[in-house]
């Protein structure tokens, strides 16, 4: 790699981690909401259970607070890795293949495979206390028991992010030393980095590929306005095609700390086990439950992300992505 090349490289990185951090900082309310309601409870409707959690938590402890350290690193991390691997690992296909042009849709659906995989394995911890923090949110009271929330009655599981850190290696350590430690943090790191994967293919091969296609065809220049129409066939895509391991990951990892009947049905085993219990439960439409809310959730930080990439890959000189 030329020193170019590296320049390029290193300002592409930095650019896409502080879009990761800039977004999760103001979306965390709908990733919290979009947790909460796939576990929450059958009987409510979506607008009533939004409303409930408002009024009784209010906006920043009910959705906004809750994982919000470690869910903006973990988006430093994985954006950071997903959109700072993504342009050298397309460009090297190209390369591999023999090939001078760019690659097609199925390239960058392989490159955004691969470039996913490396951001959220990194992530996966962080992701993993995200998760539990966010499942498990409500008010507490002034004996430091929810008041609220699915684990009404019951202490937070963890004070902090630190401690999070502290408690899951920890657990680890004590039933298989160094190993155990790595997999209790990296616990459904299969399910994460899947998902990982799945919305970095589908999200960034959806947006360059329509975003190429409408520069080659001359209907719109490269600027804000394409960035924008590109991100929202990306989101759609990425909803879609992320939607069945989302869930199974939201309900896999909250198992672990809400406990009881919840972790015999469905955290006893891997998260295979986990998506057969569920499917034997609900039936297929389960794994697109909250199907509204994460495109709520991801459409605006789609658009946001991309058009905030974008800016910050002109601001450190290295021009749109190409």
């Amino acid at each position: 790699m030329s020193n170019k090349s590296q320049k390029e490289f290193r300002a592409n990185l930095m650019a896409s981690a502080a879009t990761g951090a800039t977004i999760m900082t103001f979306t965390n309310p709908l990733d919290t909401l979009r947790c909460r309601w796939q576990v929450g409870p059958r009987e409510q409707s979506f607008a009533r259970f939004v409303g409930t959690v408002v009024r009784e938590e209010g906006l920043w402890t009910g959705l906004w607070r809750p994982g919000l350290p470690p869910n903006v690193l973990a988006m430093a991390m994985a954006i950071g890795g997903r959109n700072g691997f993504y342009p050298s690992m397309r460009d090297g296909m190209g390369v591999l293949l023999g090939s001078q042009e760019k690659v097609g849709p199925r390239g960058m659906f392989v490159a955004g495979l691969l470039a996913g995989m490396t951001g959220y394995l990194f992530a996966s911890p962080l992701l993993q206390i995200k998760t539990q923090m966010q499942v498990e949110a409500g008010k507490l009271g002034a004996d430091g028991v929810y008041q609220t929330g699915i684990r009404a009655g019951l202490a937070p599981t963890y004070s902090g992010s630190a401690s999070a850190v502290r408690s899951l290696a920890l657990s680890g350590f004590n039933s298989g030393g160094i190993l155990g430690s790595l997999q209790s943090l990296w616990r459904g790191s299969g399910v994460i980095v899947g998902r990982g994967a799945a919305v970095a293919a589908s999200q960034l091969a959806a947006y360059d590929s329509t975003k190429t296609f409408l520069k080659t065809q001359d209907l719109v220049q490269d600027g804000p306005l394409l960035h924008v129409a590109a991100s929202q066939v990306a989101a759609v895509a990425c909803t879609t095609f992320s939607m069945p391991l989302d869930v199974v990951l939201t309900v896999y990892t909250s198992a672990q700390t809400l406990g009881g009947e919840r972790k015999a049905i469905y955290g006893s085993g891997g998260p295979m086990s986990c998506a057969m219990a569920m499917l034997r439960a609900d039936g297929p439409s389960v794994f697109f439950r909250g199907w509204l809310p994460a495109f709520l959730r991801i459409s605006p930080t789609t658009v946001s992300s991309f058009f905030l990439y974008e800016q910050l890959r002109r601001l450190v000189g290295i021009g749109y992505l190409d």
